[in-house]
């Protein structure tokens, strides 16, 4: 079984449509507008998402600033306006992060978290120069970069593969060499704690294992790596890489779904079988795109 169905809303026979689809998109800012609860409050915290966390969440994740970087993005592609202060909302929320920090309470972190991309406060500190840019959001920010190099998460979420992500992203909007050399520092030293298999090990949470997901393993490691490593390093990571994701793919009827880490079984540590960006096909699917064996890029899309 590649996924249970239950799981899964069953499919509609209803045509596409991009007048419904760019509504919708309308309508789901408008209720966003809307739930604005001030300059302090912010959006309530959903309950999953602020599970042993503080509300308002600030994070990039499911937080603040992942709210005003989507309608930022909404707004540059000429979707919607919104009537926020996208700017300097985002600047409020770097200060009301130092104030009073998201994370989760309970659970074992990196040292190194405030780094952290998606929960910490890179990416809190991305999206506040995005939306309202100045040299000191950058230094800051740079700093950040640097000393997330050794993060023992070695994943995208709170480890360096999150932060060159963030370096690359800068370099794109400012031309400054400084992110590319930061990101070169990265770089090196994540692939000189690649194993000999080709899997990097995350420490996280009180755990050590070997993931295969965007999030928390190696295609979200290897997409990092690509979107600036040299030809002949990114051709031998990609063709490793293509194996390995080969060999972990549990296959069936034409159709492919991946463990959240290589191991024969598909279920997850909580007996789920996932079918996600975070666990299974649709994440293995956008982050191998770019190397993927074909046959398995169509099997895992198609089971989505």
């Amino acid at each position: 079984m590649l996924y249970r169905p239950e799981a899964f809303e069953p499919l509609v026979d209803v045509p596409w449509s991009e007048l419904r689809a760019r509504a919708a998109i309308r309508e789901i800012v408008e209720e966003a507008d809307a739930a604005f609860r001030g300059p302090r409050l912010f959006w309530r915290a959903n309950e999953w998402d602020g599970w042993h966390g503080t509300s308002p969440m600030k994070n990039l994740y499911v937080g603040t600033a992942g709210v005003l970087w989507a309608l930022d993005r909404l707004r540059r592609r000429g979707h919607t306006e919104t009537k926020l202060d996208l700017g300097g909302l985002a600047r409020r929320n770097v200060e009301l992060f130092r104030e009073r920090p998201d994370y989760m309470k309970g659970m074992k972190l990196p040292a190194l978290r405030d780094s952290a991309l998606l929960t910490g406060e890179t990416g809190i500190l991305l999206v506040a120069w995005r939306l309202a840019p100045s040299r000191e959001l950058a230094d800051e920010l740079f700093e950040r970069v640097r000393v997330n190099v050794d993060n023992e998460a070695d994943e995208v979420m709170w480890g360096s593969p999150g932060t060159m992500l963030a370096a690359q992203a800068m370099l794109e909007w400012t031309g400054d060499e400084r992110w590319r050399d930061a990101w070169n520092e990265s770089a090196d030293a994540l692939l000189s704690r690649r194993d000999e298999e080709g899997y990097w090990t995350q420490r996280l949470y009180g755990e050590e294992l070997r993931g295969l997901t965007p999030p928390h393993g190696l295609v979200g490691n290897v997409q990092a790596l690509l979107s600036l490593l040299d030809e002949d390093r990114a051709d031998t990571l990609k063709r490793e890489s293509a194996a390995l994701l080969a060999g972990a793919a549990v296959q069936a009827d034409e159709l492919a779904n991946w463990p959240p880490r290589p191991r024969p079984e598909l279920p997850g540590p909580d007996g789920q079988i996932r079918v996600q960006w975070c666990a299974g096909g649709p994440g293995i699917v956008i982050a191998a795109s770019a190397y993927l064996d074909e046959e398995l890029l169509r099997a895992g899309a198609e089971l989505a």
